[in-house]
This record gives C-alpha cells, sequence and structure tokens, in this order.
C-alpha cells in the first residue's frame, strides 16, 4: 500500500497548483481561459483521454522596466521595436492572464531555435495576417532578429517569409535570418492561443493536437485541452532571468456515464430556469394587482379580504 502524504507535502503540491499572482494582482479582463483539467493528475470527469502530451520549456523572463537594461538583464538592444509591438497589442496577461500591470508587466524571451516548428508556423501565419491587415492585434508573438555587433539597435520584427502565391507585399526580396540568430518575444498569456501545438509534434495525437478548432477553454465532446501546469519565476534578486514552463495537452472525448450526467444536469438546470421564471412572473402580477388596489378607494376593503384570505 502506497504511503500517506504528509501534511508539508500537500502544502506544497497545492501551493504548486496555484498561481498566487492571480489573486494579488488580478487577470486581465480578455482572458477567457482557466484549468480544463483537474491539478492532481487525474483525468476530466466524465471523459475519456485518448492521448496526452507534454512538455518543459526553457526561456527567459523580463519585466517592461527591464527594457532599458544591457542583456543580460535587461531588453536594450530590442527596446524601441518591442515597446512598439506592445503598443499595438492589448495586453493578454502574464501566465494564467495575470496583468502586474505598468513597468511590472511580462514578457517571455526564448532562443527561436528551442521553439517548435508547429509554433513557429503559426506565428508566420499570424505574421501574414497582420501584414495584410496592419496593426490587427493578431499577431502575438514578435520574431526578432539578435544585435550583429556591440550597441546595434534593433528596429523592427523580422519579416514573414514570402507566401507561395506572391502578393504586392512580396515584391522585395526577403533575407533567410537562420533560427539561431533570432528571439521569440511574447507575453506569457500568448501561449494559451496555440498552446496543443507546443506538445504535438512527435506526440502519440499529433494529429489532433494540430487542429486547433478542436480546442477548447473546457472539456466538451472531441476536445483537445491544454494548460501551463507549471512555470517558474526568475531570481531577479540574483540578476537571473532564467525559467522553465510546463505544458500539457490532451485529446478526450465524453463518455457514456458522462453524457447521462450531464443531460441529467441540462435537464435539471432547465427546470430549475422555468420555475425561477414562473415565480418572477408570479411576483410582477402580484406586484402589479397591489398597486392597482391601491390607486383604486373602493378597493381598499377587496385588498385587505384578499390579503386576510392570503393570511389564512
Amino acid at each position: 500500500m502506497r504511503p500517506a502524504l504528509s501534511l508539508p507535502v500537500l502544502a506544497a503540491a497545492a501551493r504548486a497548483a496555484i498561481n498566487w499572482d492571480v489573486f494579488e494582482h488580478g487577470v486581465v479582463d480578455s482572458f477567457r481561459w482557466s484549468r480544463p483539467f483537474p491539478d492532481d493528475g487525474t483525468d476530466p470527469g466524465g471523459f475519456h483521454v485518448n492521448c496526452k502530451a507534454e512538455g518543459r520549456f526553457y526561456a527567459k523572463m523580463y519585466k517592461l522596466s527591464d527594457l532599458w537594461e544591457e542583456p543580460p538583464a535587461g531588453l536594450a538592444p530590442w527596446h524601441d521595436v518591442i515597446e512598439d509591438f506592445l503598443g499595438h497589442r492589448e495586453y493578454i496577461g502574464s501566465w494564467d492572464g495575470v496583468d502586474h500591470k505598468g513597468q511590472d508587466r511580462e514578457i517571455v524571451v526564448m532562443e527561436y531555435v528551442d521553439v517548435p516548428d508547429p509554433v513557429k508556423h503559426w506565428i508566420e501565419e499570424q505574421q501574414l495576417e497582420d501584414r495584410d491587415a496592419p496593426n490587427s492585434g493578431k499577431w502575438l508573438f514578435a520574431v526578432l532578429e539578435k544585435p550583429k555587433q556591440e550597441g546595434q539597435k534593433i528596429m523592427s520584427t523580422v519579416a514573414p517569409k514570402p507566401t507561395a502565391v506572391p502578393s504586392e507585399h512580396d515584391t522585395e526580396q526577403v533575407a533567410v535570418i537562420p533560427d539561431k540568430d533570432k528571439i521569440l518575444v511574447f507575453p506569457a498569456g500568448s501561449v494559451y492561443e496555440n498552446m496543443p501545438l507546443w506538445v504535438s509534434k512527435g506526440s502519440r495525437c499529433e494529429r489532433d493536437l494540430s487542429n486547433l478548432t478542436n480546442y477548447k477553454p473546457q472539456a466538451i465532446d472531441h476536445s483537445i485541452l491544454a494548460w501551463v501546469v507549471d512555470h517558474t519565476k526568475p531570481q531577479r534578486d540574483l540578476g537571473r532571468r532564467d525559467i522553465t514552463f510546463k505544458i500539457e495537452a490532451m485529446s478526450v472525448t465524453e463518455s457514456e456515464d458522462g453524457k447521462r450526467s450531464r443531460l441529467m444536469w441540462e435537464r435539471l438546470h432547465r427546470a430549475v430556469k422555468r420555475n425561477d421564471r414562473r415565480n418572477q412572473k408570479e411576483e410582477r402580477l402580484r406586484a402589479k394587482r397591489e398597486m392597482e388596489l391601491g390607486k383604486d378607494p373602493d378597493g381598499w376593503k377587496e385588498q385587505d379580504d384578499w390579503r386576510e384570505k392570503d393570511e389564512l
């Protein structure tokens, strides 16, 4: 028999599952995601898990106040382009949509070579959409070139690759910059928009996880779920910005028991709503009758008789 976990271990597990910044700093209004499966490692209730995939990623996390500092503590070479990029988009939040507000807002920086290929392809598609509709806010990740020499300032994002069918934007030849010479900059909340893609490649359910049309905030039949199940914080007091974050994704289908339970609760919910509407209608009719009787002097006796009968 497996030994019971001690209270300190359980407390530590609870701390790991809760992002306390949510309670301390709040969440951006536009954040629509929440953890879609239990944080104790069990499967979502009422669903079959067809397959799971997970991955841990290495990055650095900075605050906006670090934009003026030189690397490795800051992002001075990219200060202008990052400020411009974020300034044209609504801040999507940090992990769990947390908003530290002002210069304490956080951004993640990754080596582009460490970004999974499916995510790169998604970013390139977003770049092209944003190019055709400037400042649409859809492009959530900034791809930036590394400085070639000390003191160089990067003033623009890396241009998207030419499309297979040339457009009016493809008149100039685009230089191909190797992935090792690029970085990816994004608010951590951006990963919730394409999270299954971070762990899809090479998994048993690569095809399912690559289909973002089935990616949902909460479990429904034939859906894809994903969440950042763990992330670390940079040791800023030691001048370090390194972090890791772990993503877990799964493909689920509703079980027969889950379907029966869901239908039962849906019927109960509809019955409660109907009863509430009936009670509200009766209250309105009662209030209207009292007002009509109150305006009619000859109606006072009738009103008193009605109240006596009601009390009886």
